[in-house]
């Protein structure tokens, strides 16, 4: 076997911790991913991983191997990828995180023109509303809505969102709207949280260019923009949703925008990738699209008000 396959096959199961994951990535029985590390360790003279029923912890040389094949690994990728200058020649798997509404809403109503132009790249999208590791998980970038922490990963914005305060006719039937901020001790929010944790609900709004908080009572929350949506809909509660996507809803009366003068802050939008001197190009080319596709949404769809813009 290649040595560099071996390697690429070696990083894969010490960023997953797991043998499955690694062979699930590459689309490879699970023996293959074995037998390359077997051989890989073999050629080494050591041993990389400490195996057992349970979990997959690299060695003392296993740590010190792994960012080596890191470096050198990112390295061919990048002297592959600047001769690849045509689009038919641009080619490999590209692994891509983000949000099921963002996915739904921006990437793959416009998706088919990435995929003809480029038809050579696979491309996979994981949309599972937990934040990942790019990096333990071998993802190639990741688009993260809202503030972010402190990272070793390279960040670009993409826009900001405006987000507004949202309910459904069936709960103005059930709770009537709300017009002040003394008004939402009277009402249900909708939670959401990456966490689930056990803090208080809060409606955020800015109030002279301030964010502040308003503690609410709420009966449920969720950690995924599809179910907040759908929440929402189904009267559960109000709701504080980025205006993209949700436009068609208003229109159609299924949704209700109340306390226009309470916005929560904009939300960054921002395109997140592990730092490398030269990125590969066909992470190069999909930044780009994505750049370009959120820009002309951005121009011809529901914009935010002059504070939002970037």
């Amino acid at each position: 076997m290649d040595k560099f396959d071996a390697m690429q096959r070696f990083v894969l199961v010490a960023q997953s911790g797991s043998f499955t994951k690694a062979a699930e990535a590459l689309g490879l029985p699970k023996s293959s991913i074995s037998q390359a590390i077997q051989g890989l360790e073999k050629s080494l003279g050591t041993r990389l991983l400490h195996r057992s029923t349970r979990s997959v912890v690299l060695t003392q040389d296993g740590e010190t191997y792994l960012p080596q094949c890191q470096a050198l690994l990112a390295e061919l990728n990048a002297m592959s990828g600047q001769f690849q200058r045509h689009q038919d020649t641009i080619r490999g798997v590209l692994r891509v995180d983000m949000s099921s509404r963002f996915a739904s809403t921006v990437v793959l109503p416009n998706l088919s023109d990435f995929l003809t132009k480029y038809p050579n790249i696979q491309l996979k999208i994981s949309s599972s509303d937990h934040r990942v590791d790019p990096v333990k998980e071998g993802i190639d970038c990741v688009v993260r809505t809202g503030e972010l922490n402190d990272s070793s990963l390279v960040a670009r914005t993409l826009s900001h969102y405006r987000s507004i305060n949202c309910v459904s006719p069936s709960y103005v039937k059930k709770f009537g709207i709300p017009l002040t901020l003394d008004d939402l001790a009277n009402h249900q929010l909708i939670d959401y949280s990456h966490t689930l944790g056990n803090l208080e609900a809060q409606f955020e709004y800015m109030e002279q260019g301030v964010v502040k908080h308003h503690i609410m009572p709420s009966s449920l929350a969720v950690n995924g923009t599809d179910a907040y949506l759908s929440a929402c809909l189904s009267g559960l509660g109000i709701a504080q949703i980025p205006t993209i996507g949700v436009e068609d809803w208003i229109a159609k009366g299924q949704l209700i925008h109340i306390l226009p003068q309470y916005e929560a802050e904009p939300m960054p939008v921002s395109l997140l990738y592990p730092s490398r001197r030269q990125p590969p190009k066909r992470l190069s080319v999909f930044m780009s699209w994505l750049e370009e596709v959120v820009t002309k949404i951005d121009q011809t769809g529901l914009r935010a008000s002059p504070s939002a813009a970037p």
